[in-house]
């Protein structure tokens, strides 16, 4: 198992600082998130200069519409390019929206029979992401195929594999243990994204919400589950401080490695 790090939670800092501090603080790679840092088309040199070898395994399409990298269809197309010349494994993406409407991605979406050999070939893998419920007084579903067991199915039909979001579950108010059972059974899960949560707080630092991470992660162990986990924690559940930020990923990344029955070299 890969424990990754995702670069949208410190998109605030240089694109190369958070390569550093991932390196620094044990992590095994990274999730690079395409957002408006690297909207412009000299993207590849400033990847290529941030990770300086340090692996990036997987790329986060856009989730919302960028100038150079076009509409959601075209930015997700981009993204799979991009992994393919640069040998990275996985491309993570998002299913279309009725809130607001993405009409025409969701037209292309559906029209897509076959993910995997339609888009990506044998180069990289294509996995898509549950999402959650929004809001925090009226609680709204504004993504398509909201239930994961509907995005199962899904996924299974049309060639995809799957991204779990542990968070946005929890907002649906299903367990996250049975749910991951339910994704590794498919043969399709490559990726979990990992963080706490608390009504109506998501993507919270691991032990600052309700879920029962340390059971799952155990789990993920007992059934041989070996994918990559990238931690994906809201951008102020760290610290801005450089020292104490460097004593938190630390932590964090050992955190999961002791639960998953690495130390935390290895």
């Amino acid at each position: 198992m890969k424990v990754l790090f995702s670069t949208g939670s410190l998109f605030y800092l240089p694109l190369k600082e958070t390569f550093r501090l991932a390196r620094e603080t044990g992590f095994d790679g990274v999730e690079l998130v395409i957002n408006r840092e690297l909207d412009d088309p000299r993207y590849r040199e400033v990847v290529a200069e941030a990770a300086a070898g340090f692996p990036i395994c997987s790329v986060h399409a856009p989730y919302a519409k960028l100038r150079y990298w076009g509409s959601l269809s075209e930015g997700l197309v981009r993204a799979i390019e991009f992994a393919k010349e640069t040998g990275i494994d996985m491309v993570n993406f998002h299913p279309p929206a009725w809130y607001p409407l993405q009409l025409d991605y969701y037209k292309w979406f559906r029209k897509v029979a076959d993910f995997q050999q339609g888009l990506a070939g044998n180069a990289t893998t294509l996995a898509i992401e549950n999402m959650p419920l929004m809001g925090k007084r009226l609680r709204l579903a504004p993504y398509i195929l909201n239930d994961f067991r509907d995005l199962i199915e899904f996924g299974v039909k049309n060639n995809l594999c799957f991204t779990f979001d542990v968070t946005h579950l929890a907002t649906f108010d299903e367990d996250p243990v049975s749910a991951f059972l339910a994704y590794f059974k498919s043969g399709r899960l490559r990726n979990i994204h990992l963080s706490d949560y608390a009504e109506p707080e998501s993507h919270l630092f691991l032990g600052r919400g309700d879920l029962p991470i340390v059971q799952l992660l155990n789990t993920m162990q007992a059934v041989g589950y070996d994918g990559m986990i990238t931690l994906e924690l809201a951008p102020n559940e760290y610290p801005r401080a450089d020292e104490w930020l460097i004593k938190v990923m630390r932590y964090l990344a050992s955190f999961i490695k002791m639960h998953l029955g690495r130390n935390a070299d290895g």
